[in-house]
């Protein structure tokens, strides 16, 4: 292959074209794989480009063929806003570790079907224009969290193939991945309540715009009442591990009485919550049980290693590439709204010993 030296110009598609002794859009079908060429003119063409290394211009040949090989991602963020507003994303501000294994699993996924992703973090001010804007330069979109309202949702739907992840329910034409927060947090509380007999909950969920906030603290009321357990809601507000520890800090400083056992919606704020129990000599689970949501790393090396649910982050992300890519082939089988399994991981804060195994 003869590269370009540092200063010379890149070989163009007319490059090509003259030395393989073919029409320039016999050079872009050869490229683009598009069927009606000999085998012959497609390896003459192919040896050319490899001799010239000549690299094809993605923007053109999205502006050619429609098609961008990108996938857009859509979250949304409290440090976005922070951003914005010419202010530092300090601790109130912590990214979500979930949405991290997440797009994890979607750049794994991306990469291995010849795809990249082009990822956005939006606020409620932006998130339709930036939406419309990465819609125009991707061939379809996962929406994270209610990064959008319904209306904007539809109206992208409609045109390119959309994915929600952590929504109730398919809105407009969209196909919605969501974990199974009821069979969770159903197994959860009657794991506190008949294994350990606890009978006083309390609960510090996620923002009320969060979808899985409101269906798991609405499982945790339902499935306690069930069980004649009592529910307190200790507080509601940011996923993480600065709001839940200032939160448990102004519960211990009013005298209020600590739940026997406290679920946090996700483990940041479990981390938190234990980190302020410490700090104020309370002993986890003795004293007051502790359970969190998502299974992140760091779950199982607190001290104590924590009780929570393993929802499939990296899955979520590796499916809504595959639903996206699936939609644009003609591959779809019609399913619209797709639930994944989740796990209860039985660990030592919520009173269990380090041997201990859920019943088969």
């Amino acid at each position: 292959m003869t590269a370009p030296h540092h200063g010379q110009a890149p070989p163009t598609i007319y490059d090509v074209a003259r030395l393989a002794g073919v029409s320039i859009a016999t050079v872009s079908r050869a490229i683009n794989n598009l069927d009606g060429l000999r085998p012959a003119t497609r390896a003459r063409v192919m040896a050319a480009v490899e001799e010239l290394g000549y690299i094809p211009d993605a923007t053109a040949r999205s502006l050619s063929s429609g098609a961008h090989a990108t996938i857009g991602f859509l979250f949304i963020s409290r440090a976005h806003e922070a951003y914005l507003a010419g202010r530092s994303a300090d601790e109130d501000h912590e990214a979500l570790l979930f949405d991290h294994d997440v797009t994890r699993g979607a750049m794994w996924r991306a990469q291995l079907e010849g795809y990249t992703m082009l990822i956005g973090y939006v606020d409620s001010r932006s998130a339709a224009g930036t939406a419309r804007d990465m819609l125009g330069r991707t061939d379809g979109i996962v929406v994270v969290d209610r990064a959008v309202d319904a209306k904007t949702l539809a109206w992208l739907s409609h045109r390119k193939p959309v994915v929600t992840l952590a929504w109730e329910h398919p809105v407009a034409d969209e196909t919605v991945l969501r974990i199974d927060n009821r069979d969770a947090m159903t197994e959860l509380v009657q794991h506190l309540t008949r294994v350990h007999g606890y009978r006083e909950l309390g609960v510090i969920t996620g923002p009320p715009s969060s979808a899985d906030a409101v269906e798991r603290l609405a499982c945790v009321h339902e499935v306690a009442r069930q069980e004649g357990a009592s529910v307190t809601e200790m507080g509601c507000g940011e996923y993480s591990e600065a709001f839940t520890s200032r939160l448990a800090g102004r519960w211990l400083a009013s005298g209020a009485e600590l739940p026997r056992a406290v679920m946090c919606l996700n483990d940041q704020m479990a981390t938190g919550l234990l980190s302020t129990l410490e700090r104020h000599e309370i002993a986890v689970p003795e004293q007051c049980a502790v359970t969190g949501f998502d299974d992140i790393v760091i779950s199982r090396y607190l001290r104590p290693a924590l009780t929570t649910v393993r929802q499939p982050a990296e899955e979520l992300g590796s499916l809504a590439v595959m639903t996206i890519l699936d939609a644009l082939h003609g591959r779809q089988d019609g399913t619209r709204d797709i639930v994944l399994r989740t796990e209860v991981m039985i660990r030592q804060s919520c009173g269990c010993p380090p041997d201990h195994a859920p019943p088969s």
